[in-house]
């Protein structure tokens, strides 16, 4: 359990098609549009987690979140708006296929995890642990040990067994309750939100998904 780092993916959303508020008699419930119920802007994200520890090597404990990486691009508008001129950048999603999910292990995860695990547990191998659906199975241990990468593994999860991730488990929505406590109009701000939930969140909570996920 201490050396496998939990990996998935989430969509999160600008806002949600109902919520419940709580107000006084004599205020107003607060008024939100959308251009559509059916088609809310949304940002996958990808998740890397590991268990709580005490670090040994740098005497602090490692609170293991690694990170939380959206699939977007900067792009250029095309035409001139009231909104922007021509040339802006702008932030979209991108379709999550398996190039890229792999440059993203690659390119995020990995050094995450080189730059922040354990020095003892890093010696002795991580598993990068992951579900099977069919983009994830191009990274594999001979796709990392051939791009030179040393003492990190993958292994994929049971089909049909999203409990045995940690993040599935629970962490995921734990960072969704924080994310949507926060006001959000553009991807940018989704991103914002999404990326500081995942700091604020304590410690403790992905220690007891862990503990969640042993019994």
């Amino acid at each position: 359990m201490y050396n496998r780092v939990h990996v998935d993916e989430k969509w999160f959303f600008l806002t949600k098609v109902k919520r419940t508020f709580y107000v006084y008699e004599d205020e107003e419930l607060a008024h939100r549009a959308a251009k559509s119920k059916r088609f809310i802007t949304k940002v996958m994200f990808l998740a890397a987690v590991a268990r709580p520890r005490y670090d040994h090597h740098l005497k602090c404990t490692f609170d293991g979140k690694l990170g939380i990486w959206p699939f977007v691009q900067r792009i250029a508008v095309a035409r001139n708006s009231k909104n922007r001129p021509r040339g802006t950048l702008i932030t979209t999603p991108v379709n999550v296929d398996a190039k890229v999910y792999a440059d993203c292990v690659f390119n995020n995860v990995v050094p995450a995890i080189k730059d922040k695990f354990p020095r003892a547990c890093l010696q002795r191998g991580v598993l990068i642990q992951q579900d099977n659906a069919s983009p994830h199975r191009v990274v594999s241990s001979a796709m990392l040990g051939a791009n030179g990468v040393d003492s990190i593994g993958v292994a994929n999860q049971p089909p049909n067994s999203p409990d045995f991730n940690v993040l599935d488990l629970g962490y995921f929505n734990a960072i969704q309750s924080l994310q949507h406590q926060k006001r959000t109009r553009t991807i940018d701000d989704l991103i914002d939100a999404v990326e500081r939930s995942f700091v604020e969140l304590p410690v403790n909570t992905l220690a007891k998904t862990f503990i969640t996920l042993q019994k």
